[in-house]
């Protein structure tokens, strides 16, 4: 039976071959830079409910599921 070898980042979590996480929560900054818009864009896209998150306190977390729903042509 061959194993494959599953990637991770730096921060232990599962890669895709595009090298972006497939699960788990992404920081407001880590969307900025997947999608190239801004911080008030994304806080937009949040609150009309186009990308699903997650408030932990103060801090906000977006689903890479819906990261890659809207920027990667889903997964």
């Amino acid at each position: 039976m061959l194993a494959t070898e599953i990637q991770r980042d730096e921060k232990g979590r599962v890669v895709g071959p595009d090298g972006y996480p497939t699960n788990g929560l992404a920081t407001i900054s880590e969307a900025i830079a997947i999608s190239g818009l801004s911080r008030s864009k994304i806080y937009d896209m949040i609150a009309r409910e186009q990308l699903e998150s997650r408030r932990f306190g103060k801090s906000r977390r977006i689903t890479w599921t819906s990261l890659r729903a809207a920027f990667m042509g889903g997964e």
